[in-house]
């Protein structure tokens, strides 16, 4: 009997450790499952939850809102801080990005990392309270940053959908946000916008216009227009500048104003730069051939064209195909450009000068050079702003122009009027010294064709 008992024992002691084995190891299981899930919905960077957390928080919280907003919050220049100081310090940016949005979002404001640069923040309350936190959120990403020993100044676009306005559903709602993002980094960024039905339709056309951007060569829509630019004194052309200009197929024509800040922000304008320069220098060939004019034609250079590092290949190519004088090609760039990398600016405009090419500023007076430098930049004409030229009946305008025209002559450059329309104007260019001039006085931008005809009659 006891022999039985203890038997039983034994097996109650087996079966209970077996129980206790079996407890820790759903315990372990359960807890495993948890992390699991928490890993899988929280963002490893920053600790915020991710874009698989927010699917489950539109079921729960977001789906029982009457009125809701969701911001999508997309940083203007980070890729500059993974480019310029590694990806490590761009994780030590995004991570105390992620801290000034949690310190300046309140109770009920969910914010969540929706990968790269890019946050997203979804909260209850209608427009007045998504703008009110929008303009805080600027307020606070415009603080500097620090990085190490160094400070940064960060800007942010961010884009707004309204719930029920802009959509039910978490992906009409998160469209609607992104096209309006889209629509603050167009618009100049470092602002908000809340999505509109205009707002769409102008998103959509530029998406139409980029993509019909890298077709428009090929289809040949892309063509050039040339502007004269008299001397006044001498009564005869002096020069030409080149115009692009783009008919779109569908849309038709497209203002340069439009178009060509998109082909610098997706890098086509480079590719279009190095086709312009070649047809305009093989253009200018062949009305020398036939005896019209031999007369300089300026290209409009763009920022990209100098970070590319192309300049020099580009011009060295047009003039070996066309078989053109060197003197006989301008590059037109702005104080901008200019500023922008002063000494690969020079370097790069040296290289283009030593082969005779010449070079003029364009827009001067408008733009962020400083005077101090100006005698460095290889330049051989500066170009009078046409802003200034139209009213050039106000005293001070007319103070601003003579002293251009002035500093100019101390440098012994050569200067152009832009937008030259009626004779008051020329007689007040004439006046302070000025003998070039350029506008619709003297001729509109035509096509090579219409340009061959004029040429023919003056």
């Amino acid at each position: 009997m006891e022999l039985i008992y203890g038997q039983y024992g034994i097996l109650t002691v087996i079966l209970s450790l077996l129980a206790s084995v079996v407890a820790v190891i759903a315990f372990y299981a359960a807890f495993l499952v948890n992390a699991k899930e928490k890993m899988s919905s929280s963002d490893a960077l920053t600790g915020l939850p991710n874009r698989h957390r927010l699917g489950k928080h539109f079921e729960e919280t977001f789906a029982g809102y009457k009125e809701g907003y969701l911001m999508i919050i997309d940083f203007d220049r980070f890729k500059a801080i993974n480019d310029t100081l590694g990806h490590d310090i761009g994780d030590l940016f995004i991570r105390q990005a992620a801290r000034r949005l949690t310190e300046t979002t309140g109770a009920g404001q969910e914010v969540f990392r929706f990968g790269g640069d890019e946050f997203l923040i979804v909260a209850e309350g209608g427009r007045a309270d998504a703008e009110a936190l929008a303009a805080a959120l600027l307020s606070s990403l415009k603080r500097p940053f620090q990085l190490l020993d160094s400070e940064f100044i960060m800007t942010a676009s961010i884009g707004i959908s309204l719930l029920p306005q802009h959509g039910t559903d978490r992906i009409s709602l998160l469209k609607a946000a992104d096209i309006a993002m889209y629509a603050s980094k167009s618009a100049g960024r470092n602002r908000y916008t809340v999505y509109d039905e205009e707002t769409r339709l102008a998103i959509n056309r530029r998406h139409e216009l980029e993509g019909g951007l890298r077709k428009a060569m090929q289809l040949n829509e892309l063509s050039i227009h040339y502007q004269p630019k008299w001397d006044a004194a001498a009564g005869r052309l002096t020069g030409l500048e080149a115009l692009l200009r783009w008919n779109h197929g569908k849309l038709g024509p497209v203002s340069p104003t439009e178009f060509i800040p998109i082909s610098e922000e997706n890098g086509m304008i480079v590719a279009i730069t190095r086709w312009m320069m070649n047809e305009v220098c093989l253009q200018n060939r062949a009305w020398q051939a036939e005896g019209l004019p031999k007369v300089s034609v300026s290209v409009n250079m763009s920022i990209r064209v100098f970070e590319s590092g192309m300049l020099g290949t580009m011009v060295r190519e047009a003039l070996a195909e066309s078989g053109m004088d060197p003197s006989d090609l301008e590059l037109e760039i702005t104080e901008s450009i200019a500023m922008r990398d002063i000494e690969g600016t020079i370097r790069q405009l040296e290289e283009v000068k030593a082969l005779g090419v010449r070079v003029s500023m364009d827009d001067f007076g408008t733009g962020y050079s400083s005077l101090g430098n100006l005698d460095r930049i290889p330049i051989d004409t500066l170009k009078i702003d046409q802003l200034f030229i139209q009213q050039s009946e106000v005293p001070s305008k007319q103070a601003i122009i003579s002293t251009i025209i002035a500093m100019a002559r101390h440098l012994q450059l050569d200067v152009v009027a832009e937008g030259v329309e009626t004779e008051e104007q020329i007689r007040f260019l004439q006046s302070r010294g000025c003998r070039v001039m350029q506008g619709y006085f003297y001729g509109k931008p035509m096509h090579a064709g219409a340009l061959r005809e004029w040429m023919l009659a003056v």
